[in-house]
């Protein structure tokens, strides 16, 4: 918001527009493709962390992100990708604002070794959204999960019944911060080497 004084001591107020990613929507661009085997596995881990039930398109009233899961407790609806970032940042927009559901996107490595997860997530807020971009998964050493960001910023806790917010790192320092990374890391891959299918 801008306050302008004009000449004549009278006071105006000019709103600024809220800065979007619908700009990120490529023309021509198509919903997600059908999710692979690993999109799922991802999708089911992301569920298992915050010990809550998933089913499958339940709220996929915008249509962006087909295949996605609904985390049924919080409320969260769930995509993994192996396309980069900004691919799909206007398409989770637009499926929170139909949806008014908090969207998380997990991007992941093509590779079958060692999967690479980053996280996206936009958070409805009062009218607004909130972004929170290229976090990754992090697991304290009682098991608590967290996403946390690559440099400043709010971390996310996964909790049953949703998403937590604080300015409060889970984490000492650069090095605590790797070891909680490396041991989600290798959690996710316990996981996924165990092989989950939808239910």
């Amino acid at each position: 918001m801008t306050i302008i004084y004009s000449p004549d001591g009278a006071i105006d107020l000019m709103i600024e527009p809220r800065p979007t990613m619908l700009g990120c929507v490529i023309k021509g661009s198509v919903p997600l493709p059908t999710a692979t085997r690993t999109d799922i596995r991802l999708m089911r881990y992301l569920a298992s962390l915050m010990h809550s039930r998933a089913s499958r398109d339940v709220l996929n009233m915008a249509g962006l992100l087909a295949d996605s899961l609904f985390i049924e407790t919080p409320g969260v609806i769930v995509r993994a990708t192996a396309c980069a970032s900004p691919l799909f940042l206007g398409e989770m927009e637009a499926e929170a604002i139909a949806t008014r559901h908090p969207v998380l996107l997990l991007r992941h490595s093509q590779g079958q070794t060692d999967i690479d997860v980053t996280v996206d997530l936009v958070l409805p807020d009062d009218g607004d959204l909130k972004w929170f971009q290229d976090y990754r998964l992090f697991r304290g050493l009682s098991g608590d999960s967290w996403l946390v960001p690559s440099g400043d910023g709010s971390s996310v806790r996964l909790l049953p019944h949703g998403l937590f917010l604080t300015e409060h790192a889970p984490y000492a320092d650069d090095w605590d911060r790797t070891a909680g990374i490396e041991r989600a890391s290798a959690h996710l891959d316990a996981h996924l080497r165990g092989g989950w299918s939808w239910r």
